[in-house]
């Protein structure tokens, strides 16, 4: 690579000691350099190589896909062909896998957040094996063979589980987002509302195009122009890249992270066309975040379980800092406000037991002495030194998305911020009222229980068609009895009112 940043060729000898320099450096820091390609430039060859960082046997590197789509996309069944490694029958076969419910299976669609994982080894083979009785698999042999794995969080289509989606968006922190659309049925239904999501959360997209394999080409090549259009609209402004072969990958890959560049890969779950370089794709991602271990740790709590005989377990990710097996951290808030010290008595990482968790990985705890019943989706495990302070209120800058009529004081609707997803009243803002595509400062107040929040965090504000994002700017230090009587006089306010409806509504 030349002073400019641009690529020239080296001749042979010139190729074998920079290739000789590059691997002495990936041993000085402990990392593994993986061949890609060899191309020619007017200059000479150009190789391209993947340095990898290696991992201690009870460890790996994890990056999280949200996989999101109009109902039918393909999603389940995507995930199902890539994760067992069959190819579907075209009737449903692939996703029957991963469902968890009943319902599920009986009616083909998602309802829940499910998760499942891709393991790569160091040279970027697939290592899932389902098991050759019962076909699932073993997420621990998966993990242990892994120098990576990939987390995909599957996510429901229809429009009746949206706040599932929405909280399987904020909550689980994805590093990506894979748009899922349906060649032969084209954008339609929520496919423009999820990618609207993940672009209001700064999440990076890249869209696969499924079902290529029963479409006819020109509807195919019209599913095409029209995603194209939509991705370069002034929304987006993406730059859509229509991924042919393993040097579109290779590209695509190393400029992903910058969030302007789109690939779009065009897949068939029932031939398997094009598989092998999303594949490729998935291995070559890195995690998006470099997270700090040095600082006070800080867990979200995104789901709770009763296992019999281990007791209390909630699972959820680490947002920063290092939790060891026996640390006690404060577990709150609770419905007061208060944090209760409690103690780690054992932590999985997908399902693999391990001694520690650090910032940036998904884990699941055992906790000693306290009931499911007394923790909450949304609740935070933090280090004492942080001295976490419960809040009922906070200020935040929101841009309305859509909304049908006109939002002013008292309106009310679910806040999904991080793993907490509670309804919260507009107390007062810096316009009198906020129409589609109005920007503004508006208080709010949650109306049930405090929560643990801080500065930056990225919120979606949501009831029925109504969306808006934001960021928090400020959290108000409010106590709970100041807390209790403001939420007395709401509570009488919203009294009279109904009240004087009802007078109205008898004459």
């Amino acid at each position: 690579m030349g002073s400019d940043g641009g690529d020239y060729g080296l001749d042979d000898k010139d190729m074998e000691a920079s290739v000789a320099t590059v691997k002495s450096l990936c041993e000085q820091i402990e990392a593994d350099l993986i061949w890609l390609r060899e191309r020619t430039d007017t200059g000479g060859k150009i190789q391209d190589y993947l340095i990898r960082r290696r991992v201690g046997e009870q460890d790996f590197l994890e990056v999280r896909v949200a996989v999101v789509g109009n109902v039918d996309a393909g999603k389940s069944t995507l995930l199902g062909v890539l994760t067992h490694g069959e190819l579907d029958n075209g009737r449903g076969f692939a996703r029957q896998k991963l469902f968890r419910h009943k319902h599920e299976m009986e009616s083909g669609r998602t309802s829940s957040v499910g998760n499942d994982i891709l393991g790569f080894d160091q040279e970027g083979q697939v290592v899932n094996k389902p098991d050759s009785h019962g076909g699932g698999l073993d997420w621990t042999k998966i993990c242990e063979k892994s120098s990576k794995v990939i987390t995909f969080i599957d996510l429901a289509g229809h429009e009746k589980y949206l706040k599932t989606t929405v909280f399987g968006m904020t909550g689980h922190l994805p590093d990506f987002c894979m748009l899922m659309v349906g060649s032969n049925a084209g954008i339609v239904g929520m496919t423009k509302e999820h990618l609207g999501l993940a672009l209001a959360l700064n999440v990076p997209v890249f869209v696969v195009v499924t079902k290529i394999d029963m479409c006819p080409a020109n509807i195919l090549q019209e599913t095409l122009k029209l995603l194209q259009r939509l991705l370069k609209s002034p929304g987006c402004r993406k730059i859509p890249v229509l991924v042919q072969n393993t040097d579109d990958v290779i590209v695509t890959a190393s400029n992903f992270s910058s969030e302007r560049m789109c690939p779009i890969f065009q897949i068939s779950n029932v031939t398997g066309e094009n598989m092998d370089l999303l594949k490729m794709f998935l291995n070559l991602l890195s995690s998006r975040t470099n997270f700090n271990n040095d600082e006070p740790a800080e867990f979200q709590i995104d789901d709770t379980y009763s296992v019999p005989g281990v007791g209390t377990v909630v699972s959820g990710t680490t947002l920063r800092g290092m939790i060891r097996l026996n640390d006690t951290l404060l577990l709150g808030p609770d419905p007061l406000g208060t944090f209760i010290p409690i103690a780690v008595k054992s932590i999985h990482r997908k399902r693999m037991p391990v001694r520690e968790v650090r910032g940036g990985q998904t884990a699941s705890f055992a906790l000693k002495k306290i009931k499911r019943s007394s923790i909450r989706k949304g609740m935070v495990m933090v280090s004492p030194k942080l001295m976490p302070q419960a809040t009922w209120e906070f200020e935040a800058e929101i841009l309305v998305l859509h909304h049908p009529t006109t939002i002013s004081p008292r309106y009310q609707a679910m806040v999904h911020c991080g793993s907490i997803r509670q309804t919260a009243t507009i107390l007062t803002m810096n316009r009198d009222c906020l129409r589609t595509g109005d920007k503004a400062s508006v208080h709010f107040r949650f109306i049930k229980t405090p929560e643990y929040l801080h500065c930056d965090q990225k919120l979606v504000f949501r009831e029925g068609r109504t969306k808006a994002v934001g960021t928090i700017t400020k959290v108000l230090d409010i106590t709970v009895g100041e807390a209790n009587t403001v939420g007395r006089q709401f509570k009488k306010a919203n009294n009279d009112i109904a009240f004087w409806q009802s007078q109205y509504l008898r004459s």
